[in-house]
C-alpha cells in the first residue's frame, strides 16, 4: 500500500488489452468478471459511443442515463452515456476538481445495477500522487473489516444498524421506483458473511435528516454511516488506479464502490484560464 491506497494489481490481476479481438475480448472480460468481480481492459477506442455501449451489451443491459432528455452536454453524447468532464460552469460534483467519496452507481435504484463501467477517454492534465484524479475502488467488504479494525468498540452496533435500518434515497430528474433495501444487504452468492452489497449516496447524509427514522436512530445510524464513510475511504482499504486514455473498468455494482483522488481542474495559460480536458464515459449496466 502507498499514501493514497493500495495498488490495483491487487484487485485486476494484468490488464485486458483490447486487441485481444471482439470474441477473444468479451471471452476474457466475462472470465475475469466472475472471477474477481473487476475488469481493467487497456487501448480500447475512445472516439465511437456505439462501440462502446455495444460492447458492454455483453455484460447486461445498458441503462438510460439520469439526463437522457436533458440537453446538457453530459447527457446528449449517448442515451446510455454520462460524460463526466471539467466545467467552469457546471453544478455537479463530478463536474470539478475535488475528490468523489466512494459511492455506488444508482444508489436510490430498486432494481439494483449489475455494472458500472467508466472509459476514459481523455486523460487531461498529469499531477503528483493523490492529485491526479486517481480512480479509488473500494470492496464493501474490505470496508467492514476497516470499519471493525477502526472502531471496534462500535462495529456490531454499527454493523446492525446499517444492515437492518430500511433506507430511502432519492434522486432528482430520475423516473425510477426507489429501493427500501438498507444500505448494508445480502447477497444470493455470497462468499462470505461479509460479502454484502451496499447502495452508498453521495447524497446520505444530506437525505438523512428527511428520512422516515425516529430522531434517537436517526442519530446511531448517522455515527454509524460516518463509520463506514471513513472507513470506506481509509487508504488502507482502496485500491487506486490512474486511468488513461483506452482503459476502461468494469465493476460488480454489488460489491464495489467506486470514486475519485482530486486533480487540477483549471490554471492559467498565457493569461487565459484553461479547463483540464479530462473526459470519462461512464454507463450503468442493468
Amino acid at each position: 500500500m502507498n499514501q493514497i491506497g493500495k495498488d490495483s494489481a491487487g484487485l485486476f490481476g494484468k490488464p485486458i488489452g483490447a486487441t485481444t479481438g471482439p470474441d477473444g475480448l468479451v471471452n476474457r472480460v466475462m472470465q475475469r468478471l466472475a472471477d474477481h468481480k473487476a475488469a481493467l481492459i487497456q487501448g480500447f477506442p475512445t472516439t465511437a459511443p456505439e462501440q462502446y455501449i455495444g460492447f458492454l451489451r455483453h455484460f447486461g443491459r445498458p441503462l438510460e442515463n439520469y439526463g437522457a432528455g436533458s440537453t446538457s452536454t453530459a447527457y446528449t453524447l449517448h442515451p446510455n452515456i454520462n460524460v463526466v468532464r471539467c466545467s467552469t460552469t457546471g453544478t455537479r460534483v463530478q463536474e470539478q476538481g475535488g475528490p468523489l467519496p466512494a459511492h455506488s452507481a444508482r444508489a436510490f435504484s430498486k432494481s439494483r445495477p449489475k455494472y458500472i463501467a467508466m472509459l476514459m477517454t481523455t486523460d487531461g492534465w498529469p499531477s503528483e500522487p493523490g492529485e491526479a484524479g486517481e480512480s479509488t475502488i473500494i470492496r464493501w467488504s474490505d470496508a467492514l473489516r476497516q470499519m471493525r479494525q477502526s472502531t471496534p468498540a462500535t462495529y456490531s452496533a454499527d454493523h446492525a444498524l446499517l444492515t437492518r435500518t430500511p433506507l430511502h434515497i432519492t434522486a432528482q430528474h430520475v423516473v425510477d421506483e426507489w429501493s427500501t433495501l438498507p444500505l448494508l444487504y445480502d447477497l444470493d452468492d455470497a462468499a462470505c458473511d461479509e460479502d454484502l452489497g451496499a447502495r452508498y449516496s453521495l447524497a446520505i447524509l444530506d437525505q438523512l435528516p428527511r428520512m422516515a427514522m425516529d430522531d434517537e436512530v436517526r442519530t446511531q445510524y448517522a455515527e454509524a454511516l460516518g463509520h463506514f464513510a471513513q472507513a470506506a475511504n481509509h487508504p488502507a482499504a482502496r485500491y487506486t488506479h490512474t486511468l488513461r486514455t483506452g482503459e476502461m473498468i468494469i465493476l460488480d455494482n454489488d460489491r464495489f464502490g467506486h470514486g475519485r483522488l482530486p486533480f487540477p481542474h483549471t490554471r492559467t495559460e498565457d493569461g487565459q484560464l484553461t479547463v483540464n480536458p479530462r473526459t470519462l464515459w461512464s454507463c450503468v449496466l442493468g
